[in-house]
C-alpha cells in the first residue's frame, strides 16, 4: 500500500464534504511489475463545489475520476460518497447507485445516433421505473434547461456538435444527480458553444446545488470552477481554489500553458488551500 498523503486543506470552506477519499491507491500488477495508477490518494470534494482535475497522460487523473464516479474500484482506501462506502458495494449495487446519484457527460457525446433528442434522454429515465408521462415531463425539462427545448424531434445527425454535447448533458442531469462528472466535454467544441456549455455547469454548480467534477484543459471552464486539482504520477500535486489566482483563458497566474499541464513555475501563495 503506498503511503497516503494529507489532506488537501479547505480552510473556510463550510460546505458539506459530499465526497472523502482515503488513502487510495490503484495498482496494476503483472508477472515482472507493479504499477500504481493512483497512491493513497487524500481528498475532499465540497457539495455544489466545481471542482476541475488537470493532469498529463498517465498521470492517473482518468483513474481518480472513474474511482469518484464508481466506474471502477480502488485496489485499497476508501471512496465515500455521502454515507455510502462505494469499495463495499457489489457490482449491481454500484450500478444502482450510478443510475440514481451520479451523471456523466463524455467527450464523445455516446448518443444513439437512431433515437431523437428526446428519446436519448427518456433512455436512463427507463431504468428508474418512472411513469411514461412523469419521464417525458421530465425529459423536456432537461432539454428546455439546456436550451434544445425547440429539438426535441431532432436526431444526433440533424444536430450540431454543440447541439449534440447539450442532449448529453440533458441525459446527463435526467436523474437529478447530485454529483455529475465531465470528462473533457468542450474538447471538441468551437469557442462559442463551449463558452454555453461552461455556462451550463456553472449554473448546475451555483443555481442547483450539484457538484461539478470535470476533467478538462479549458482555460475557460478553470476560470469559472472555485478549485483546481492537479494529479501528477499517481498523486495530488496541488490543489488550488481559483478566487486565490490570477487566472484568465490565455494563463493561470502568469504560468500559462505550462501551469494548465501541471508544471512547476511561479505562482502566488492561495490563501485559502
Amino acid at each position: 500500500m503506498a503511503t497516503p498523503q494529507p489532506i488537501p486543506g479547505a480552510q473556510g470552506d463550510t460546505r458539506p464534504v459530499i465526497v472523502s477519499v482515503r488513502g487510495v491507491d490503484k495498482v496494476y500488477k503483472s508477472a515482472h511489475e507493479v504499477v500504481y495508477a493512483l497512491k493513497g490518494i487524500n481528498l475532499d470534494i465540497y457539495q455544489s463545489e466545481y471542482l476541475s482535475i488537470m493532469g498529463p497522460s498517465g498521470s492517473g487523473k482518468s483513474t481518480l475520476f472513474n474511482m469518484i464516479g464508481a466506474l471502477d474500484r480502488p485496489s485499497g482506501g476508501e471512496i465515500m460518497v455521502g454515507s455510502v462506502s462505494l469499495p463495499k458495494l457489489g457490482s449491481s449495487e454500484l450500478s444502482y447507485f450510478r443510475c440514481r446519484h451520479i451523471g456523466y457527460v463524455f467527450q464523445s457525446y455516446n448518443l444513439i445516433q437512431s433515437l431523437t433528442a428526446m428519446e436519448n434522454v427518456l433512455l436512463p429515465l427507463t431504468f428508474l421505473g418512472l411513469e411514461d408521462d412523469v419521464a417525458q415531463a421530465r425529459a423536456e425539462e432537461v432539454l428546455r434547461f439546456v436550451g434544445l427545448g425547440d429539438r426535441l424531434t431532432h436526431t444526433p445527425g440533424q444536430l450540431s456538435g454543440g447541439q449534440q454535447q447539450r442532449v448529453a448533458i440533458a441525459r446527463a442531469l435526467a436523474n437529478r444527480p447530485a454529483i455529475l462528472l465531465a470528462d473533457e466535454p468542450t474538447a471538441n467544441l468551437d469557442l462559442k458553444t463551449g463558452a454555453m456549455v461552461i455556462e451550463i455547469f456553472k449554473r448546475l454548480s451555483s443555481d442547483l446545488g450539484v457538484t461539478v467534477i470535470t476533467a478538462t484543459h479549458d482555460h475557460k471552464m478553470l476560470a469559472v470552477s472555485d478549485r483546481i486539482l492537479w494529479i501528477k504520477g499517481g498523486q495530488v500535486d496541488k490543489i488550488r481554489y481559483v478566487k486565490d489566482m490570477d487566472i484568465d483563458t490565455g494563463s493561470i497566474g502568469g504560468e500559462g500553458a505550462k501551469a494548465a499541464s501541471g508544471g512547476e513555475g511561479p505562482e502566488r501563495d492561495p490563501k485559502g488551500a
